[in-house]
């Protein structure tokens, strides 16, 4: 990772969800903080072939989408092959409360919708700042 808490302009972050919308207002939060790029996946297939392609330095992803859902896509990331995708720091969020106990496995923070630009930015420092 080659950027730090006062410069975000070489972080590049994944952001998968279902909803263009959401989608939308992920990327308008991100390029907020400074982010340098925003991939946007509409569900886990297109997300693996480009997260494998791009190699962000995080993923953020809605825990409900359909076919496959955002455990789905941290299962996924974390069997890869590549060790720069299977280590990569996974935010988990979503729209409903919090049941999946799997949850706390293998993510580096939980999100509660709405997000807010402030949560968003908490979580990115706590995942990858605090991880370095």
């Amino acid at each position: 990772m080659s950027w730090t808490e006062d410069d975000w302009t070489n972080l590049s972050v994944a952001v998968v969800d279902d909803s263009k919308p959401v989608r939308s207002m992920m990327k308008l939060m991100l390029l907020s903080l400074g982010v340098g790029e925003v991939l946007l996946y509409e569900n886990v297939a297109e997300a693996m072939d480009g997260i494998e392609d791009k190699q962000p330095d995080l993923v953020i992803s809605d825990y409900y989408m359909v076919p496959e859902t955002g455990l789905d896509l941290l299962k996924r990331i974390r069997d890869s092959t590549e060790s720069l995708t299977r280590e990569l720091p996974f935010l988990m969020m979503s729209g409903y409360e919090k049941t999946d106990t799997v949850l706390s496995k293998g993510i580096s923070g939980y999100m509660p919708k709405p997000v807010t630009t402030d949560l968003v930015k908490h979580h990115i420092l706590a995942a990858c700042v605090n991880k370095q």
